[in-house]
Parts: C-alpha cells; structure tokens; sequence
C-alpha cells in the first residue's frame, strides 16, 4: 500500500488584533516567577519583519548589475548602428555633387569616384581625434578647425551643385566650366586631405604611444632626460673629479609618481595666480595650463579655487574690520559716558 502524507494547513499569520490580545510567555518550568511580558511594539515589529521576509522570499531575488550592464551594451550598440546608418546615408549622398566637382575640374573618373572618401571621410577621422586629443588643448582646436574646414567646403561644393554650377551639361554634353575660385578650392582640397590625415594620425600616435613615437618627458621629476644646458655642467663636474666614480655612486633622487606629480604642479601653478593676481593682472587658463604642463581643465580648477580663497579672506578680512570698528565705536562710547 501506498502511504499517504497529508500536510497540515499552515496557520495564519496573526493580525494586528490577536497580538494585542497574545497572552505573555508562560513560565515553562514552572519556577513560580511571574512570565516575561514581551511589549506589543516588539511583538509587532518581528511580526512584520517574518512579513517582508516572507514577501521577499516570494518574489525571488532581485536582477543583478550585469543584466543592466548588459541591457547597456545592447543600447549602445543600438544607437551605434543607428549612428553608422546615418553617417552612411549621409555619405552616399555626398557623393554625386562632388564627384560631378571632381569630373568638372578634369579629374580622372576613378579618382572622382572616390575623391569624396577624402573629403567627408576626412571629416569623421577629425572628429575622433579631437575626442582623442581633448586634454591637449591646441591638438583639439586643431582637429576641430580641420572638421571646420572641411565640412564648411563640402556644404559649399554641395550648394554649388544644387545651383547646376558643378553639375554635368546636359545639352553641351560635357562638363561645366568652373570658376577659378572653386577650381582652387578643390586643388586645396586634395592637398589638404593628405596633410590633415597623415598630421592627424601622428598627433594620436605621440599621444596614445609617447614611448613608440621617441619622446620623452620634459619634466625632470616625470624621468625625463637631461637637457643640453645641463650636459656640460654635468661633464665638467665628472672631469673634477678623479676617476669620475663618486657621481656615478651618487644615488638619484625618486621619480615622483603621476599623481603627485600632478598635485605639484596644480600647487605651483595656484602659486602663479595669486601672484599675477596680486600685481594686477589676469590669469588665463591657456597660459597656466601651458606654463606648468596641466590641463586646460585642472588649470581653469586652479584660477577659480585660488579666485574662491581669496574672496573668502576677503569677506572674513572684512568682517573682522567691522567688528573691530564696532568695539572701538562701543569702546569710545563708553570713555565719554
């Protein structure tokens, strides 16, 4: 036979009512002390925290981060896609008006055909070296006066094609004579692609591989190399010397990491402004920024903490004028009382 288990009802969980009306603890052993009373907002309490406890337990465990994460990923992707779609479209009809300029300015057909490679795709190389070099604020400018330029001379050559100035002859059936100054602007466009691109990819190298690219460090802290002023000084005090073993034994002093590196500098560079500050002038964030090798960024930090203390001595400067006018005033007060 088969033996059948069957499970008791659970009990209800009690309601505000029947914990008012709980009774105390009974004494189990039967000391003849009176029970403990538990009070009812304890009583209460634990019966709400088994309430969420149990609510919890229901509804299972919460999502984790990495399924946001992923849900991320999965929006930028997205918009990726979306973005290359629109830089495609964007391309593909860029290409008839400029590859007509190209034909009306002799150029040979394969060339013209992908002649506008260099152009709007010159534009799209700028724009991400200036998101790459945007700590270096004349690289940044740079790329960004390339994407300027080039996109100001695509929209014209386009505009130019809209009014049939670059557009084929039909009746003719040749292509259009352009002005001089548009014939020149397409011969300073050819030119220029190849200088920006090549100019621009060797900016982003020496940033993102100074060590590939040979250069090193100015500063002497960051472990940079000598300078030629510092060469002969250095030989002169070897040939003093007798065998030249007492510098060469001497030990170098710690590079200092980046970070402090850094906070000496910003120190150095708050220096500076309270100085020019203090004689009058105006410190700009391109000269501090340039003069003690920081950021534009941490230099702009820089002016308006050092600008901040200076107000706040001020107002306490201030302060403490008045405060010493109003005892002297009390105090004056007083003596002809």
């Amino acid at each position: 036979m088969t033996d059948l288990t069957i499970a008791a009802p659970a009990a209800p969980e009690p309601t505000d009512d029947e914990l008012t009306d709980q009774p105390a603890d009974t004494d189990p052993e039967g000391t003849g002390q009176e029970p403990v009373k538990v009070p009812r907002e304890r009583r209460v309490n634990a019966w709400r925290d088994r309430r969420k406890a149990a609510r919890a337990a229901r509804r299972g465990p919460r999502p984790r981060t990495a399924d946001r994460s992923r849900w991320a990923i999965a929006g930028v992707v997205a918009l990726a896609l979306l973005v290359l779609v629109i830089v495609v479209v964007g391309l593909s009809v860029s290409l008839g008006p400029l590859r007509d300029t190209a034909l009306a300015v002799h150029i040979d057909p394969t060339a013209a055909s992908l002649w506008w490679i260099g152009v709007d795709g010159l534009v799209v190389v700028a724009i991400i070296a200036a998101v790459v070099l945007r700590h270096d604020p004349w690289a940044r400018w740079y790329a960004l006066g390339v994407v300027a330029f080039f996109t100001a001379a695509s929209g014209l050559l386009q505009f130019l094609h809209g009014l049939g100035l670059t557009a084929p002859d039909q009746a003719a059936g040749g292509d259009p004579t352009l002005p001089k100054a548009v014939v020149a602007l397409v011969a300073a466009l050819v030119i220029g692609t190849i200088f920006c691109a090549t100019h621009l990819l060797v900016y982003v190298l020496r940033h993102l591989f100074p060590n590939a690219m040979g250069d090193q460090p100015k500063h002497p802290a960051a472990g940079g190399e000598k300078t030629s002023e510092e060469a002969p000084e250095q030989r002169s005090t070897d040939s003093d010397t007798e065998d030249g073993s007492a510098d060469n034994d001497r030990p170098e002093p710690p590079a200092l990491d980046p970070e402090t590196d850094r906070e000496v500098r910003k120190w150095f560079a708050a220096c500076a402004v309270h100085l020019i500050l203090d004689a009058g002038g105006k410190p700009t964030r391109a000269g501090i920024a340039r003069s003690f090798g920081i950021a534009d960024r941490q230099a702009g930090y820089v002016i308006a903490d050092v600008v901040a203390d200076r107000e706040e001595a001020a107002e306490r400067a201030a302060a403490h004028a008045r405060d010493e006018s109003g005892r002297e005033l009390i105090a004056s007060m007083n003596g002809s009382g």
